[in-house]
C-alpha cells in the first residue's frame, strides 16, 4: 500500500508555538518541561488479548485518585501542552478518568485518548466535549474476529458494544474519531498460520466510514521489544489485497491511513538502524505510568530507561532532577533503539537544528499539539 499519513510529524514541528519551544530548549537552553506526555492512568484492562505488547505491565495497579488529579496542575506548571491518555491498561478503567479529562481541559492541555472502546458509553459526553481526538483499537470488522483476537473474560464478544459506543460518540464529537486496526495473526506450536484478522480489513474500513469516523488506520504488530513482527506470506497477500480494496474509501471527510511501518512489516523489514546517538525528541515527550516515568513509550517498563516514580515525586522535581539527566545521557538510539521508531524523521530534523544546519522558522498557524 502506498504510504499515507494524515499529518507529517516533522511538519508538526514547524508550527509557530512548537518552534518557540524548540528555540527555548535547543537554542536558548532554557529550563522547560516536555511538550507532550503519554499518561497511563492504570494498568487494569478488561480484555485478555493474547498478543498484547503490554502483557508484562498489565493489572499491576494504577495511579491513585488523589495523586492523578494533581498531575493536571503539575503538567501545566511544567509547560506541557498536550497529554495522551493511553496504556498500559485501559485508561477508562481508572475511576477518575472523566474528572481527569475535565481537569486537563480546564488547564488548556489538549487531550488525546486511545481506548478499546468497551467503557466509552460512560464518558461519551465528557470526551465529545473535551478531547482533541479519540482512537479506538478495534482490530476487527466482525464480532467473530473481534472475539478471537480481543477476547473478553465473559466469553462473549464485545464488538457490538464497541461499535455502538463509537456510533454514539461520532454523533456528538467535536474532535477526531479514529478506528484503529492492528494486523494480528495466530500460529500453532509448529509455527503454522492458524488465523489472521487481515481478512476483516475491508469490512472494518467500510464500517469505520459508515459510522462517522474521520479515519481508518491499519498498523503492524510489534513484539514485546518493539521490533516489527515478521508476517507470514499468506497474511501479507491477504493484507495487500484488502488494503488495495479500501483505497476507494478515501474522501474529503474520511482517510485510510497507514504508518510507514506497515509497509516495512509487509516487506519483511525488522529493524531500523539509527545513525544519531542521542534522542532529542525525548526532550519534547515522555511517558508517565504507574510503574514509573520513562524516556519514551518504546522503553515503557525498561528499568534502565526509568526516570523516576510519579507516585513519590512531583513531575517538576522528576523532570528537572539528576536521575533524568543521568538516564538521558545514557540513551543512545544507535545502540538502544534498533526498532522502527515513528519519530526517527523528527530526530533527524532536530539534529539539524541543534547542529545549525536548519533554522528555527515559523511556518504559520498552529493546528496540532500532538507532535
Amino acid at each position: 500500500m502506498t504510504q499515507q499519513r494524515a499529518l507529517s510529524l516533522v511538519d508538526k514541528l514547524n508550527q509557530n508555538n512548537v518552534q518557540e519551544r524548540l528555540k527555548s530548549i535547543f537554542i536558548s537552553k532554557e529550563k522547560t518541561g516536555p511538550w507532550v506526555i503519554e499518561l497511563d492512568p492504570t494498568t487494569a484492562c478488561n480484555l485478555a488479548c493474547h498478543d498484547c505488547i503490554s502483557t508484562n505491565l498489565l493489572n499491576q495497579g494504577g495511579i491513585d485518585s488523589e495523586r492523578i488529579i494533581k498531575l493536571a496542575d503539575e503538567f501545566k506548571e511544567a509547560g506541557v501542552r498536550a497529554v495522551v491518555l493511553i496504556g498500559g491498561g485501559e485508561p477508562m478503567a481508572h475511576k477518575e478518568f472523566g474528572r481527569l479529562v475535565e481537569f486537563f481541559a480546564s488547564k488548556d492541555i489538549h487531550i488525546g485518548v486511545t481506548t478499546n472502546g468497551t467503557l466509552l458509553k460512560k464518558y461519551i459526553d465528557t470526551c465529545a466535549n473535551s478531547v482533541s481526538w479519540l482512537r479506538v483499537s478495534v482490530d476487527a470488522g466482525s464480532s467473530e474476529v473481534f472475539q478471537e483476537f480481543r477476547p473478553h473474560a465473559s466469553g462473549k464478544s464485545q464488538f457490538d458494544l464497541v461499535i455502538s459506543n463509537m456510533k454514539s460518540f461520532a454523533v456528538k464529537k467535536k474532535g477526531i474519531l479514529g478506528y484503529s486496526f492492528l494486523l494480528l495473526s495466530k500460529f500453532d506450536k509448529n509455527g503454522k498460520l492458524v488465523s489472521t484478522n487481515a481478512v476483516d480489513i475491508e469490512k472494518a474500513g467500510i464500517l469505520a466510514k459508515d459510522m462517522g469516523c474521520d479515519y481508518f488506520e491499519v498498523k503492524p504488530t510489534f513484539d514485546l521489544m518493539h521490533y516489527l513482527q515478521q508476517q507470514d506470506i499468506k497474511v501479507t497477500d491477504i493484507a495487500n489485497n484488502q488494503l488495495e480494496a479500501i483505497k476507494k474509501l478515501n474522501s474529503d471527510n474520511f482517510k485510510v491511513i497507514a504508518p510507514y511501518t506497515l509497509d516495512e512489516a509487509l516487506k519483511g523489514s525488522a529493524v531500523q538502524p539509527k545513525e544519531y546517538e542521542r534522542c532529542l525528541v525525548s526532550k519534547l515527550r515522555t511517558v508517565v505510568s504507574p510503574s514509573g516515568v520513562y524516556v519514551c513509550p518504546y522503553h515503557r517498563g525498561n528499568l534502565n530507561m526509568r526516570i523516576g516514580d510519579i507516585k513519590k515525586q512531583s513531575f517538576k522535581d522528576l523532570w528537572f532532577g539528576k536521575k533524568r539527566r543521568e538516564v538521558m545521557d545514557r540513551v543512545n538510539p544507535k545502540i538502544h533503539c534498533g526498532f522502527h521508531c515513528i519519530r526517527d524523521d523528527s530526530n533527524k530534523y532536530l539534529e539539524k537544528i541543534v547542529n545549525g544546519e536548519e533554522s528555527i522558522i515559523k511556518n504559520g498557524k498552529d493546528y496540532d499539539r500532538f507532535i
